[in-house]
């Protein structure tokens, strides 16, 4: 299997992403959760579960004796504050979700999967991180079931922290809670025609493959 590179542009010129021996076979990107009320993968649980610990709370209000210990205006005050944060987690995940997902886009070529990622540097400066792929035939690429669409894992980092534009890189919210721990899976997340895809690449790793052993052979 060949390693995953890493370039990094400060600007979207596709001629510097594309290279001039490379034939471009489809560009895409994610097709859903680049939208705020898309939630997708593990962040619909949260959401779901700071809605059910929301409607808890409140649920013992008629509970709560007026002239106890924590009396009811306390408790409208202290529950209130939980709901606002509540509130913000979900507003924070459901922002950070879409904030990665609206600065990718994936390309194919003949030769490559390649993933772009738009962020600011530590220096706040627009950048382009380019993460390729180079097909191979001997890489066990994976169709992942996800909600609506299925994702296409093309490669994977040594670590999340190799792609961190602004601390951010491509994880999000919308991930597996253990997603990246290990190693860090390079996917093209939520995309309808992920199964065509998949043969393109392994068609395309066919062909490189056999062009290479007749490469060699008629040296």
């Amino acid at each position: 299997m060949y390693n995953p590179t890493i370039d990094v542009i400060d600007h979207s010129d596709l001629s510097e992403i594309i290279l001039p021996d490379e034939r471009l076979i489809w560009s895409g990107h994610p097709e859903y959760g680049q939208k705020f009320f898309q939630p997708v993968g593990a962040e619909r649980l949260l959401h779901l579960c700071l809605l059910l610990g929301a409607l808890a709370m409140w649920s013992t209000i008629p509970f709560i004796e007026a002239r106890g210990n924590l009396g009811r205006v306390d408790a409208y005050v202290t529950y209130t504050v939980v709901t606002i944060v509540f509130l913000g987690i979900s507003f924070g995940t459901a922002a950070q979700r879409q904030y990665v997902l609206q600065n990718l886009a994936y390309f194919l070529s003949n030769k490559r999967s390649i993933i772009c990622r738009r962020g600011r540097n530590w220096r706040l400066g627009n950048r382009i991180y380019v993460i390729s792929c180079p097909h191979s035939a001997a890489y066990p690429y994976e169709m992942i079931e996800s909600r609506p669409y299925p994702s296409l894992q093309i490669g994977v980092l040594l670590s999340e922290d190799q792609v961190q534009p602004f601390g951010l890189g491509l994880a999000h919210p919308g991930q597996p809670v253990l997603w990246g721990r290990i190693t860090a899976p390079i996917v093209f997340e939520y995309i309808a025609d992920a199964k065509e895809l998949l043969e393109a690449i392994r068609n395309c790793a066919q062909e490189n493959t056999s062009y290479s052993e007749n490469s060699g052979l008629n040296l």
